[in-house]
């Protein structure tokens, strides 16, 4: 059963209903009963072993597996009556332990095939003790469809059977004899044969009673027809009724029988039992972290939480999407520990607060959180919530009063490892005197190290919050074009509660809505006036910061078309560098051919040896200036040193 000082709890947060998608992912009735009823754990190792476990089934399940975990029933009941001496099941109860002690052996089986994959699960599952002996004895006894018990279930029972049939083919044709004789004479209101009490009779006809000798079972309801049973099946129909008496008790013998051989294996069965019901909740866990988009988050033990992309679950359940959900990010325990959340009614403060609550109850429950897997979150000692009207008739409790009693009762309570959500702090009373209890609460909760968020439209309390050591400010964010929420989370800066803006939307006079900042007063208008101001300007900047990525996205997109046309021309030249020295090599080839014809025609001519040197030489002279300009060309040298700009490029330079 859920403690009472969880119900509350529970209730404020609508955590129940978190529970109630939890226990509909399971296969068995006493399963869902367990995480309907799903409590903290009473220590972080707990918390961090039932995180792992879920973890790892839904890894499994990521990679296309799943488990062979099939509906099952609560045998509880069944295995307390059978540790009753002289007591026995009956066929329905065989039929749901026979499941058990099959699904006992297909999870064993199932584990130790895939124990490297999942060897926490095997760890929950190592105590499982499958019992085909006890199956086989059940199958042999029972046919789990029909539930009748089978005739080779005891050798006595089926000699009685064998009897009954005998008695009841001898019935039959007595039947049908007298059937045909007494239909001829006209006694018989219809032509067939029924049944009474168990016992076979023929419909006879009111005025002609007289004929028949029988025993009267019944009439019809207009009083026309009578059953009779006729005195020549009598006596067969009482061997029936006797072999019947014989066979209930020889069912009777065999059930206990089997009863006795679970008596035997009571503690396995129990024990397999409690197991199933444990990997049916793991798995159950895990269903959910994968249909939600759930993560396990890491364990902050230094007393900060940071929910990154944080979404309120039953909003994930009811949108069917967690991208339909706005996100939300924040964290508390770092350089402060109290939160003032301020901003528009209907801006998002309320859920915020609940979505908070509910993902550090679920991590203290062992549960993933629809959040990202490097949030983290801190195991606090108790969780107080204190949100919406708690008014009561009854109780003769206000609005203030009943609010009053909530933060007394926090007060008292709460303490260092604690976290505390308080909804509307300061409400509904005076707003001066309410603001400055509001401030004395907070800074009591805030001296004693407790982790505390509270949302707010008291003006005084974002200064409170911006002055004060260990207490920040921060907002829901509000589009002044349109004056409509976004539901998104800012953090440290207070937000304007819109109430004239949203007034003049909803359709008020002008005339009162002037009015009203005039009663308002210079101060509070221009406090008001300030932070609006100050939240255009962050729109504009953020803005103006969004525009500067997309051209910062649209030069880098030219500057990567640039290179690439770039290194496209560099290619291109150095193809058409090596097509030219291509060229200048078949002129050399041709040259030195035609110079090589020049000499042998001069030698031919007798020409002096001094000039055909001379001649020689020059050619040589021209070759290897040529050879050396084709090697530069082929190599693609680097710019030389003065081809490069030194020193700073400034606009302006020559280059």
């Amino acid at each position: 059963m859920v403690k009472p000082l969880s119900i509350h709890l529970y209730q404020t947060l609508e955590f129940y209903k978190v529970l109630d998608d939890l226990a509909r992912r399971t296969h068995c009735p006493l399963a869902a009963e367990r995480l309907r009823h799903l409590q903290p754990l009473s220590s972080p190792d707990l918390v961090r072993k039932s995180l792992a476990e879920i973890s790892e089934v839904r890894t499994w399940m990521d990679s296309g597996g799943s488990l062979p975990m099939g509906t099952f029933d609560d045998i509880g009941s069944h295995l307390k009556s059978t540790a009753i001496e002289g007591s026995y099941l009956g066929p329905e109860a065989f039929r749901q332990i026979h499941i058990i002690l099959e699904l006992s052996s297909t999870i064993l089986g199932f584990l130790k095939k895939n124990q490297s994959d999942l060897p926490l699960l095997h760890e929950a599952g190592a105590g499982l003790s499958p019992n085909p002996g006890l199956v086989k004895e059940i199958d042999m006894a029972i046919d789990l469809r029909s539930l009748e018990i089978r005739d080779q279930a005891s050798p006595a029972l089926a000699a009685i059977r064998r009897k009954m049939a005998r008695a009841r083919e001898a019935v039959r044709r007595e039947m049908e004899h007298l059937l045909d004789r007494l239909a001829r004479k006209g006694v018989l209101q219809e032509r067939l044969i029924t049944m009474r009490e168990g016992r076979w009779v023929l419909p006879v006809k009111e005025t002609h009673r007289h004929l028949v000798r029988g025993v009267l079972h019944d009439k019809s309801a207009s009083g026309a027809t009578v059953f009779l049973e006729p005195l020549e099946t009598l006596e067969l129909n009482n061997q029936i009724r006797r072999l019947e008496a014989e066979e209930n008790h020889e069912i009777e013998k065999v059930l206990c029988a089997l009863t006795g051989l679970v008596r035997t294996n009571l503690s396995e069965l129990e024990q397999n039992f409690v197991i199933l019901i444990t990997i049916d909740c793991i798995y159950a866990k895990a269903l959910t972290s994968k249909a939600l988009n759930q993560h396990e988050p890491a364990i902050n033990t230094d007393g900060v939480l940071r929910i990154k992309n944080g979404r309120h679950p039953l909003l994930v359940l009811k949108k069917a999407s967690a991208s339909n959900v706005v996100p939300l990010t924040l964290s508390i325990g770092g350089s402060f520990n109290t939160l003032v959340v301020t901003g528009p009614n209907a801006g998002g403060k309320t859920v915020a607060l609940k979505t908070l609550g509910l993902l550090t109850l679920m991590v203290s429950c062992g549960l993933h959180v629809p959040a990202d897997a490097d949030s983290e979150v801190p195991l606090f000692n108790r969780i107080f919530a204190h949100v919406g009207d708690a008014q009561s008739i009854e109780m003769d409790l206000s609005t203030f009063s009943a609010h009053l009693k909530g933060i007394k009762t926090i007060l008292e309570e709460a303490s260092s490892g604690g976290l505390v959500l308080v909804d509307e702090i300061g409400t509904g009373t005076d707003p001066e005197e309410g603001a400055a209890l509001a401030m004395a609460v907070l800074e009591a909760l805030t001296a004693r190290g407790i982790i505390t968020m509270v949302t707010t439209h008291h003006g005084a309390l974002k200064a409170f919050a911006h002055q004060t050591p260990g207490v920040a400010n921060g907002s829901m964010v509000f589009d002044t074009k349109t004056l409509t929420p976004t539901y998104k989370f800012r953090p440290d800066l207070p937000g304007s509660s819109y109430a004239f803006e949203i007034a003049k939307r909803m359709g008020l006079p002008e005339v009162v809505v002037t009015r009203s900042k005039v009663f308002m007063g210079n101060h509070a208008n221009r406090l008001e006036d300030l932070i609006t101001e100050f939240e255009q300007q962050l729109e504009q900047n953020n803005r103006l910061e969004k525009d500067l990525r997309t051209k910062r996205q649209v030069v880098d997109s030219l500057k990567k078309e640039f290179q690439e046309k770039n290194a496209g021309l560099e290619r291109e030249a150095k193809q058409l560098r090596h097509k030219a020295a291509q060229e200048a090599t078949a002129i050399i080839e041709q040259a030195n051919a035609t110079v090589e014809k020049a000499i042998r025609t001069i030698r031919e001519t007798t020409a002096a040896k001094e000039a055909i040197h001379e001649a020689r030489t020059l050619i040589q002279e021209e070759k290897k200036a040529l050879k050396d300009e084709l090697q530069a060309a082929m190599l693609d040298e680097e710019p030389q040193s003065e081809d490069r700009f030194e020193g700073v490029l400034r606009p302006g330079c020559r280059v």
